[in-house]
This record gives C-alpha cells, sequence and structure tokens, in this order.
C-alpha cells in the first residue's frame, strides 16, 4: 500500500487511504504522502470524508469517536466490481469478538460486543450479488462469525429457504472461534446453507502459552477433539497457528506440526508472533521494555517486533522448520485426503435444486495446472493419482 501511494504522489494525484490497515497503522501511509486519512469504520467516516472533499479540502485526518450501528449500513456497491476479477466474492454479518486475546486488534478495532446486521441486510447483499450473475464463494469476513450465536442463529434461519430457493448459488466460507464445536445444531446449521469451511485460530496446543495469552476458549475442550468434531459435520477448518509466546518451551513448532498431522488440516497459516499496535500485547510488553519500537515489520513473515523470552534463534529454526514440514508436498497430500474422508462421512443435506453456474475458464486452466504439476512434474505424482495407497 505504501509503494502504491508513493507511486500515486509520484503522479501528482490525491491519495486517500482507509480501512482496519491505516487504521492501526497510519504513519508509513502519511508519511509516503497520502492526502486523507480515512480511518476507523466507514460508515461515520466516509461521509465526513465527502463532506472535505465538497467543501474543497485538500487533506485531513477523519476519525469516528464511536461505533456504528452496523443495522443502517447499506448494501454495498457490488456493481461497481469487476466481477472476473475475483475469485470470490466477501460480505460481512457482524463485527467485534467476545474474546480477549492478547495479541488480537480485533477487539481495538472494532470492540468486544459483536453488532450484527439483520438477516435481511445480509440477505438484500447476497440478493444483489445473485442479481450481478456471481456465482461461486462467498467469504462471510466476520472476524468470529459465531460472537453472537443468537443473531447468527436467526440469519442461519432465512438464509436456509433463500439458498434452497435459489439452488444454492455460493458456498460460505468464514471464520470462528473453536467453541463452534460445542454447539452441533449450530455447525448443522451452517451446513445446510452451504458453509464449506471455517477459519480457527488454533495458535497453539500448548495449553500453558494458550493461558499466557489469554485465549481461554481454546483450553476448555481437548483442541483436537474439537477440531475433529467441526470437521465430521462437513465443515472443513482451516487453522492459524502463532510461535514465539512467552513461556513457551523448546519444540513448539514440532508440536504445531504434530496437531495439524493429528488433526487432518491441509491449510494452515503458520507465523510468528507479532505485537500488534494498541493490543494488550504490545501495551504490556512497552511496559516492560521488550517492544522494538523501531525494528519488525508486522507481517507474517518477518521476525518477531519484541524480544521474546526464549532465543530468537529457537523460533525462528522452529518456524521454518515447520513451515516446511506442513507443506511438504507428501505431507500436505497427505492431510488433505484424510480430511476429505473425515467431510465425507458428514450427513449433508440432498439438495433439490442446483443454480445453473456458468463455465468458468479460469477454473479448467486451475485444474489443469494441478494436473500437470501435481500429476506429471512433481515427484509425489503417483500420490496424486493413487491417493489411497499413500493415505497413513
Amino acid at each position: 500500500m505504501v509503494q502504491q501511494v508513493k507511486e500515486a504522489k509520484r503522479r501528482g494525484k490525491k491519495v486517500a487511504v482507509g480501512g482496519p490497515y491505516v487504521t492501526s497503522i497510519s504513519q508509513p501511509c502519511k508519511a509516503a504522502g497520502a492526502d486523507y486519512l480515512i480511518l476507523d469504520e466507514g460508515e461515520i467516516t466516509l461521509p465526513m470524508f465527502v463532506k472535505a472533499l465538497e467543501c474543497g479540502e485538500e487533506s485531513g485526518v477523519f476519525r469516528a469517536e464511536e461505533k456504528p450501528d452496523v443495522t443502517a449500513t447499506p448494501v454495498p456497491r457490488y456493481d461497481l466490481l469487476e466481477m472476473n476479477a475475483y475469485a470470490m466474492m466477501s460480505v460481512q454479518f457482524s463485527r467485534g469478538c467476545p474474546f480477549q486475546c492478547e495479541f488480537c486488534d480485533i477487539i481495538v478495532l472494532y470492540g468486544r460486543k459483536p453488532r450484527t446486521k439483520s438477516p435481511g441486510q445480509l440477505l438484500a447483499e447476497l440478493d444483489r450479488l445473485f442479481e450481478l450473475g456471481w456465482r461461486g464463494t462467498i467469504f462471510m469476513v466476520d472476524d468470529n462469525f459465531i460472537g453472537n450465536k443468537r443473531n447468527v442463529k436467526l440469519l442461519l434461519a432465512e438464509l436456509k429457504p433463500w439458498m434452497a430457493d435459489k439452488g444454492y448459488p455460493f458456498t460460505f466460507n468464514t471464520e470462528a472461534s473453536v467453541d463452534l464445536a460445542k454447539d452441533q445444531d449450530l455447525m448443522d446449521a451452517m451446513v445446510a446453507c452451504n458453509f464449506g469451511s471455517v477459519f480457527v485460530g488454533i495458535e497453539t496446543p500448548d495449553e500453558d502459552s494458550l493461558a499466557v495469552t489469554k485465549k481461554f476458549q481454546n483450553t476448555r475442550d481437548p483442541l483436537l477433539e474439537s477440531i475433529n468434531k467441526i470437521q465430521r459435520s462437513g465443515i472443513r477448518v482451516m487453522a492459524g497457528f502463532i510461535i514465539g509466546f512467552d513461556g513457551e518451551k523448546k519444540g513448539a513448532g514440532d508440536r504445531i506440526v504434530e496437531f495439524a498431522e493429528k488433526a487432518a488440516i491441509p491449510l494452515t497459516l503458520f507465523s510468528m508472533l507479532q505485537a500488534l499496535p494498541d493490543t494488550a500485547l504490545s501495551i504490556r510488553l512497552k511496559k516492560e521494555g521488550r517492544l522494538l519500537e523501531a525494528g519488525g515489520d508486522i507481517n507474517q513473515t518477518t521476525l518477531m517486533n519484541f524480544v521474546p523470552t526464549r532465543p530468537i534463534e529457537d523460533i525462528a529454526r522452529e518456524f521454518v522448520d515447520g513451515f516446511w514440514r506442513l507443506y511438504d508436498p507428501q505431507q500436505f497430500l497427505d492431510r488433505t485426503y484424510r480430511c476429505y474422508r473425515i467431510l465425507g462421512q458428514a450427513n449433508f443435506p440432498k439438495k433439490e435444486k442446483k443454480a445453473k453456474k456458468p463455465f468458468n475458464w479460469h477454473a479448467l486452466k486451475a485444474l489443469f495446472i494441478v494436473f500437470t504439476m501435481q500429476g506429471i512434474v512433481r515427484k509425489t505424482r503417483w500420490s496424486f493419482w493413487f491417493w489411497q495407497k499413500y493415505i497413513t
């Protein structure tokens, strides 16, 4: 984003930036020359920005003093998108999360009291996407889709007949806390509405580390059992893992890999812990004198931006080794096949009516690449074609 700001300024353009990234870390874009910073949630700050433009203001920083009522959020202008440029569309039902994970900035940005749209609002957004011809995957971008279980069940109750009437034109992905596994009715309702996968922040199988970072929701029930319940219900789990928590014992990377293997989780996001701005973690580390103010980028591939409690060399070594093991082609294929065998045991609802989907040349091209690379070029080609012989 910073490079785009610099390039736009080089061409003599006015630049406006906004969204969660800029709200959290505004200084880099400001230093790069951004003229307008539209921070916090757009329902409040976008009208302020538009008014400033109408008044001829040349620059400005626009902030909100409160959280907006999302039941008044209008349907996004999906008609302005080039649909063919996207692999999936995005909709949002809720903002905020009731938990208090020390490293997470979602509660800083959106609060701990989840705010939800009405079911009618969400269906209006889906109606618009359907009218525009979208068929395929939709990412429900809620940071914790089940943060308000009562309201999400009300949504699913209305979404189920909508999907059936339209012939299941969409497949949904989302993010949720692991306590989803405690509510079988909720999982069944999600499957009935064609939810195919959920991202779960597992972080680590080490309970001591989970307690240190105040992720207590991951310690109340056996994690492996919870993941198995979700996948047996027919929802594929994508997992986030983090290494570098305070008090972490040697071998954390190995334990993360072992957990992913046991749980048959194909897709994993693995990163070293970063102290995001204004989080409880960054505030604590600053008080302790461990926050590296000028060091470390906040992204998934760089070293930590604070001094850890064990040697950074050990953490980095375990991270790199764990990443290579998680994405070793043979191991990845093995987890993928085992995952889909588990999913195949679920009781999926019978779909009487299926929407006609336009032919997708991009999907055909992707399929050709997969068959060529995985089935011909790679050394693991035999396990790609004869997968039943290679499942451990």
